[in-house]
């Protein structure tokens, strides 16, 4: 006597498959896309804390008249100051500040023209 076992089985037939998977694989790079363009919209942390200080560091140089080339290491970061006579004109300088990480590459630049004659 011989059993005859009869067993359904289920399962996606191919066509199916591929079409999950087209779906999947836009999904994805979908999100990719959109990870992508998140990231350069936005301003990361440390260059936020490089634009602060520059800006610090130049409303220093300002409020005391300080003309003179200077470094300073803050946090993470090594601030530069550069004070170099004006191109346009004879009377100014430009002050120009420059903010580097720990690995020595730039991350922002701050520049601004101070006039250099005595008040009366």
């Amino acid at each position: 006597m011989k059993k005859s076992l009869k067993y359904k089985l289920k399962g996606s037939s191919m066509v199916e498959v591929l079409i999950a998977l087209a779906i999947t694989s836009f999904c994805a790079s979908l999100a990719v896309v959109i990870y992508l363009n998140l990231q350069k919209s936005s301003l990361p942390f440390l260059k936020v804390k490089a634009i602060e200080l520059a800006e610090q560091y130049m409303k220093e140089s300002l409020d005391h008249y300080s003309l003179f080339d200077e470094s300073y290491i803050a946090e993470e970061f090594t601030v530069k100051k550069n004070v170099v006579p004006s191109e346009n004109f004879p009377d100014c300088s430009t002050i120009r500040i420059l903010v580097f990480d720990v690995s020595k590459k730039k991350i922002h630049e701050l520049e601004t023209e101070v006039f250099n004659g005595s008040s009366q």
